[in-house]
């Protein structure tokens, strides 16, 4: 028979759960929002345990009691390489429509090094985990697992990389379930079938909810899916609402630092499951950068813009267009150094989180 057709009181209730989180994934605020909550920057007097207490959005805590063997089946780091931002004008009067583009590229660190960040964060984590007091379970106990083999059978491989990022797992895992999705929610630049894909990988996410459960149970132990990603480069449109849109100047701007945000960790312990989102970014030293430049042009880029120019004059046009490539060169072992401490201090949060709650 299948489960989901005929689901328990307990698979339905774990299913409308993931339902509600796939959800809230979807309504998270963008990079890009101004009315974000304000984030937190990782200094000195950084509080893992005021930001644990404070800084998290959750629906449901159960799964988070008397919680004494913890298992890690998903861990995934998503470093955000390129983002831009375009805002345009709608033109009022005698005012022509103006737009303006801006475009962010970070150069000097890559796989290799978003790699080892991944594998350090991964270890310290479940090194955070037994000194808080719990009972870890090793890879070869969760690979043992015919409920984990199924699903990191159906789970995506390790790394995904595009022109704006790169995805990595620790040790090689394969990601399932709503950190699957969330690698799969496509930008709304995406077209059809790339939001068709998003929604994809979000209903497979949700059926991956009943196999979860089932290893929850074969561990004996918690389950914990975490999920985060590193970015580098802040992105404002300052023409949101409509009077930003009726006027004859598009400003976008943008700032160059590392942050961690996007943190989402499910915890499933038998057939209850619990999603803890922090609503705040971490925000670290922009020391990682050596520079941040504007990209060189090359000759045919001058030569077109001059084109441009020659043909808006000659039509006459009051419409007017901006834009602007950026790149922000990483200092290798300086990037490893500050981001790899800011990814251990998300470590300390999570695990101040759990022990808070059980």
């Amino acid at each position: 028979m299948n489960i989901l057709s005929n689901p328990t009181p307990a698979c339905r209730r774990a299913l409308a759960a993931a339902c509600t989180v796939f959800l809230l994934q979807a309504a998270l605020p963008s990079a890009h929002a101004a009315d974000a909550p304000t984030p937190v920057a990782v200094d000195a007097s950084f509080d893992a345990a005021a930001v644990a207490a404070q800084g998290f959005q959750t629906a449901e805590t159960k799964a988070l009691k008397g919680i004494t063997r913890v298992a890690v089946p998903v861990f995934v780091v998503d470093f955000v390489t390129a983002d831009n931002v375009r805002t345009q004008t709608s033109g009022f009067g005698s005012a022509g429509r103006a737009s303006a583009s801006l475009y962010y590229k970070l150069l000097g660190v890559g796989e290799p090094e978003f790699q080892a960040l991944t594998d350090a964060m991964h270890a310290d984590f479940l090194q955070r985990l037994k000194d808080s007091g719990l009972q870890v379970l090793g890879t070869d106990e969760l690979q043992a697992s015919p409920a984990y083999r199924k699903l990191a059978a159906g789970g995506k491989k390790m790394p995904i990389k595009s022109d704006t990022n790169t995805v990595l797992s620790a040790q090689g895992m394969n990601v399932y379930g709503f950190a699957r999705a969330s690698t799969g929610m496509a930008k709304t630049s995406s077209g059809l079938f790339g939001v068709l894909a998003g929604v994809g990988d979000g209903f497979s996410a949700v059926g991956d909810v009943i196999d979860s459960i089932t290893l929850a149970k074969e561990l004996n132990a918690a389950t914990l899916e975490v999920r985060l990603r590193v970015n580098f480069v802040q992105l404002a449109d300052h023409n949101k609402g409509f009077f930003g849109r009726m006027s004859n100047v598009a400003s976008t701007t943008g700032k160059a630092f590392p942050s961690i945000d996007g943190v989402m960790m499910q915890v499933q312990q038998g057939d209850l499951r619990s999603s803890l989102m922090l609503n705040r970014s971490l925000v670290l030293d922009p020391a990682v950068f050596a520079e941040v430049r504007e990209k060189p042009t090359t000759t045919g880029d001058v030569a077109g813009a001059v084109l441009v120019g020659l043909i808006r004059l000659a039509s006459k046009s009051n419409d007017s267009s901006s834009s602007l490539e950026m790149e922000a060169i990483a200092d290798p072992a300086r990037y490893k150094q500050i981001v790899g401490a800011g990814m251990n201090s998300l470590s300390d949060v999570l695990v101040a989180r759990l022990k808070a709650e059980r």
